[in-house]
Order: structure tokens, then sequence, then C-alpha cells
């Protein structure tokens, strides 16, 4: 009877110290961007982008338990916020940029579970169709 298979069964697996400390830090660094944002802000930002942003920052903090899961997604966030930076600064969120580095090094800072290259080219592909769909959109 092996005691370490038993062991890895019943244990959930969690997200290492250090890549969840850059996403927290990622969090932390988008929520004070947007409330700094959002007091001495323009007035013709829509009210909908002080909460997506934050929104979807937290969005790997909540696999905690998946650490697979967790660089890829903040792999995907990482990326959709460093395509975003140029129009999120405009509105104020030049600190995202920051969080979006610090998630993408979250993603690749355990080596046992870093992104794979499908991953990978979803982060690379999907934020340029994402934003192309936008400006499609508004136009």
């Amino acid at each position: 009877m092996q005691i370490g298979g038993i062991v890895d069964e019943v244990v959930p697996l969690r997200v290492k110290r250090v890549p969840w400390r850059l996403a927290v830090t990622a969090a932390a660094v988008t929520a004070g961007a947007v409330v700094w944002s959002a007091t001495v802000g323009k007035e013709d930002v829509p009210g909908a982008v002080y909460v997506v942003v934050p929104a979807v920052v937290v969005l790997p903090l909540l696999m905690q338990q998946a650490p697979a899961s967790f660089g890829r997604a903040c792999l995907i966030v990482g990326m959709m916020l460093l395509w975003g930076s140029p129009v999120a600064a405009e509105f104020g969120l030049g600190p995202v940029v920051a969080a979006a580095l610090l998630l993408l090094a979250a993603s690749v800072a355990d080596p046992a579970n870093s992104p794979d290259c499908a991953s990978v080219t979803v982060g690379l592909v999907l934020p340029p169709l994402f934003y192309l769909l936008l400006l499609f959109a508004a136009w």
C-alpha cells in the first residue's frame, strides 16, 4: 500500500505561494488603480469599466484548488489586460499594465504547472480577436 498515493488523493492540490502572491498583488494593484481612477477619473468613463476590470483580474484567484487552471487563467487574463492596457490607460487605468505583467509572471512561476503550448496559443490569439470583435461591433 502506497501512503503517498493515498495522501495525494485525499489532500487537494493548491496553488503554490509565489504564483498566488503574484496574482493577489495583481488584484490589489488593479483595485487600487480602479479606486483611484473612479475618484479622480474622467466623467465620460462608463461605470461598467470600474466593475469589469477588477472582476476579470480576480478570476484566477477563484481557481486556488486547481494549479494548472490557475496558470492558464493567469496567462489568458494577463494577455487580455496587456492588449487592453492602451485603452485602459485612456480611462486612467495605467497600472493595469503592471497587473498584466504580474499575472503573466504568476502563470509561469510554478514550473510544475506552467501553461502548455495550447494555452499559450490561446493567450496570444484570443485577445486580438476579442478586441477586433469589439472594434467591429462598435463600428
